[in-house]
């Protein structure tokens, strides 16, 4: 029977369907792993993309 009164989940990260977003836990696995290695984003932030336009 449907309940339409109970918000569906569906996690934008895995599409996993029993959490959502915030409670992944592949998600939080991979921020972890993340951390461990030393692992940062591999385009450089915009202030410093600025920075290096205008030497």
């Amino acid at each position: 029977m449907l309940h339409p009164d109970t918000p569906a989940k569906c996690c934008s990260y895995c599409g996993g369907r029993d959490h959502n977003f915030e409670a992944c836990p592949k998600r939080k696995a991979d921020v972890e792993k993340e951390l461990e290695t030393g692992v940062v984003d591999a385009e450089p932030s915009s202030a410093n993309k600025d920075a290096a336009e205008k030497s």
